[in-house]
């Protein structure tokens, strides 16, 4: 099944987008991760939380430089969403957590279509109303 998302440029860097297609009740959050698209599903596998609407940001990193005296560095500024509830954190390109653990979020395809490739795939397609102008996202679901 393909979900149009809407324009590219209705989903600058930095951003996310809370969509509902019929067959995902929990919603999808799609991120523009540098101009690169990802989509994981709205729901943290600790207790449920819609992890979408978490924040979107970096995560600490330790360095032991070889004068012996240990660094914390931010890193991956962007990557990495975390859970408005208990605060786990999960890559947003892969959906794995940042720490030890069997736990992922599920992701999903998301596509890059040019307007005269869209208006070709319109005929079966679960929309949402948008203005096309410009390349427009699509998920795989």
């Amino acid at each position: 099944m393909r979900y149009i998302v809407g324009p590219v440029s209705e989903l600058p860097p930095g951003q996310t987008k809370v969509v509902y297609p019929e067959k995902v009740k929990s919603g999808i959050g799609v991120f523009n991760v540098d101009g690169e698209f990802y989509a994981l599903k709205n729901t943290c596998p600790h207790m449920g939380g819609p992890l979408c609407r978490g924040r979107v940001r970096g995560t600490s990193a330790a360095e032991l430089p070889e004068d012996g005296q240990p660094e914390i560095h931010w890193v991956r500024n962007g990557e990495i969403i975390a859970c408005p509830w208990h605060h786990w954190e999960f890559e947003i390109k892969t959906g794995k957590t940042i720490f030890e653990s069997r736990q992922k979020v599920r992701t999903y395809p998301v596509a890059i279509e040019c307007p005269e490739e869209l208006e070709r795939l319109k005929a079966g397609v679960e929309t949402i109303p948008v203005k096309v102008e410009d390349a427009t996202i699509v998920l795989e679901i």
